[in-house]
Order: structure tokens, then C-alpha cells, then sequence
């Protein structure tokens, strides 16, 4: 079993663990994420379906989060094997926080990366900056990470101690 961290430690770890996935998460998001065009010629009017080009945007940040709050759950759920479960409220506030702030910094680098101006292409058609239509798809990542912890610790056997292990087929 190995010794349990300072809460405020735990926490401070989750927390890096967040803004260090955040940053590939956001030039993820940049790179795949489909730009919505408009046309100027006859008055504003959306080149494609008006809701589709923000909405795929959205899912394709949602869906990074996603894997993103998987990864820091997986990472929390370790953890918390080790330690047997000692001080499981700060992994799971760790977990929480993490996740908010790989949100957080995947947002920011994203909007960096993609600019925040409308870029004029061929014929009067404009590309609008990529951006975040539902804020809801922000909160995937606590969600996902939530539910990895939680379905570990409903299925999880009693923690392994060190020197421990035995056969089931040993004689005492």
C-alpha cells in the first residue's frame, strides 16, 4: 500500500494532469473540427445547414473531452488502488477539478490556435472562427472521468496489499 499524499497534493496533481491533456485536446479540436462558411453576396446566409457545422464542432470537442476524462479517471481509479482507497474524496475532487480545467485550457488554446477572425475565402464566402456553440459539452470530461471512478469502485475487489499475494491453490 502506498502512503497517502496531502489532499491539497492530490488535488494539485489532477489539476496539472488536466492543463497538460488540455493542450492537445485543444489543438485536437482545432485540426478536426469542421469550419462553419457563410455567404455575403445577397445578404448573410449559412453556405451550409445552419446548425450542423457548430454542432459537429461542438461533438468533436465533446467527444475529446470525453477520452480526456476517461484518461483522468483511469488515472485517479490507479491511484486509488494503491492506496486502498485512503483519502478517496481527494482523487475524486482531483478528478473533478482535472477534468474543469483541461476544459478550461482545451478552450483557451483552441480559440489561440484558430484565431478569432473571420477569414474571407473565394466568391464571398466566409469561414467563422471555431468556437464553442454548447457550453455543455465542456462538462463531458468531469462526467466521463465521474463515471469511470465510479464504476471502478462499485466493481473493484478489496485493495491488494503489498507481500499479500497468495495462491489460491497454497497450502497454509
Amino acid at each position: 500500500m502506498t502512503a497517502p499524499l496531502h489532499p491539497v497534493g492530490v488535488i494539485a496533481r489532477y489539476l496539472v494532469l488536466g492543463a497538460a491533456l488540455g493542450v492537445p485536446v485543444g489543438v485536437l479540436w482545432v485540426w478536426w473540427a469542421p469550419r462553419v462558411q457563410v455567404t455575403s453576396l445577397e445578404g448573410p446566409a449559412f453556405v451550409e445547414g445552419y446548425p450542423q457545422g457548430f454542432a459537429v464542432s461542438d461533438l468533436m470537442l465533446g467527444a475529446l473531452m470525453l477520452g480526456a476524462g476517461v484518461a483522468i479517471g483511469v488515472v485517479a481509479s490507479v491511484r486509488l488502488r494503491r492506496t486502498g482507497f485512503v483519502g478517496g474524496w481527494s482523487h475524486v475532487v482531483g478528478a473533478i477539478a482535472g477534468a474543469a480545467i483541461c476544459a478550461a485550457v482545451a478552450r483557451v488554446t483552441g480559440w489561440w490556435l484558430a484565431g478569432r477572425d473571420v477569414r474571407e475565402l473565394a466568391d464571398g464566402i466566409l469561414e467563422l472562427p471555431v468556437t464553442v456553440g454548447a457550453n455543455g459539452v465542456l462538462l463531458l470530461g468531469v462526467f466521463s472521468a465521474l463515471l469511470v471512478i465510479v464504476m471502478y469502485a462499485a466493481f473493484a475487489r478489496d485493495p491488494v496489499m503489498p507481500g499479500s499475494e497468495q495462491s489460491a491453490h497454497s497450502s497454509p
